[in-house]
Parts: structure tokens; sequence; C-alpha cells
């Protein structure tokens, strides 16, 4: 009877403190870039850059002086943040994993992660939605390290109308970039 009186009371005891809650932990893209930054800022890497705002168009050859701004899109991208948990999902292939939400509540419609052959990111594709009462933004982001990087931004804001921006960067030393679908 004491055997049952101690087990019963111990099952009693274990309250909602003790329970942890497991949720899926995704790479974390802000160390990745902020590792980046800090190399980049180092190395100090020569860049072609282009410049587009809706018709108008700018490119030059570079240094950049800021990383941490240059990148800093790329950098607020946190799969981990607790607004996006049980929202998103995850397919994996052999070197390239993509989560993606069709929740409108959240600005992430979808990431992938390109994985080289020593387990590495090599690149980055993140698409963001962004709706409220006064905008509507769809922008995509595009890393891939050592070759290039650009953001496009389509914005549509109430009473001001359409606008387009678009970034790219490429690292000279690549002598040609390479093709890839809308970058």
């Amino acid at each position: 009877m004491a055997i049952a009186v101690t087990a019963l009371f111990l099952s009693c005891t274990s309250g909602p403190q003790d329970r942890k809650v497991t949720r899926e932990t995704y790479f974390d893209i802000p160390a990745y870039f902020q590792g980046e930054i800090a190399r980049l800022t180092q190395e100090k890497p020569v860049v072609d850059k282009t410049v587009v705002k809706d018709s108008l168009s700018e490119a030059k050859e570079i240094q950049v002086a800021d990383w941490e701004n240059e990148l800093s899109s790329f950098a607020s991208i946190d799969l981990n943040k607790p607004a996006y948990a049980g929202i998103l999902k995850k397919d994996s292939t052999a070197n390239k994993v993509r989560i993606t939400s069709s929740d409108p509540k959240i600005d992430i419609t979808a990431v992938e992660i390109e994985y080289g052959d020593s387990g590495e990111p090599v690149a980055f594709h993140i698409q963001r939605n962004i709706q409220n009462s006064l905008y509507e933004t769809h922008e995509t982001l595009y890393y891939a390290r050592n070759k290039k990087y650009s953001l496009e931004k389509h914005q549509s804001v109430l009473i001001l109308g359409d606008k387009y921006y678009h970034i790219k960067g490429l690292f000279k030393n690549q002598t040609a970039p390479e093709k890839s679908p809308g970058h």
C-alpha cells in the first residue's frame, strides 16, 4: 500500500515545468551571414555591383565598405523565431534543404539551402512576402558564397504605387556568372 501511495504521489508532482516541448530547429542563417560578413570585411573582395530602381540602372566595380549593411536582408532571416514554430515544412534531398510555409501570417514563403560536398552551405535562395493594409512586398534573395548575391524586391505601397529594386553583386574572382533561373 505504501508503494502505491508513493507512486501516486510522485506521478502527481511532475508538473508542466518538467515537460519540455521540442520543436524543430533549422539552420542558423543569421549566424552564417555574421560569419560571411566578418570574412568579407576582412578579405575586402572587389564586386561588380548593379543597382536597378524602377527603370534606372547603375553598375560599378566596388569594394563594399559595409558588408553588414550589404547583407543585412540575409542576416535577418531567422527560421528559428518562435512565431514560425510548427508552421514551416522541411523537405530535403542529398544536397538541398527546402523550407516552406503557406501561412500568410508569416513573411517566409520559401528558403532553399544548397550544400557542397563538404557539407557546408554554398547557396541560399529565399523568398519573402510581407502584406499589411499599407503595402505588399515580394522579395527574393540569393547568395552563392564567393560567386554572387542578389536582392530583388517588388513593392506596392498604398497611395505611392509600385516600386521595383534589384541589387546584384558578382564577386570579381569569378570569370563569368553561373546561369540560374531568376538570378
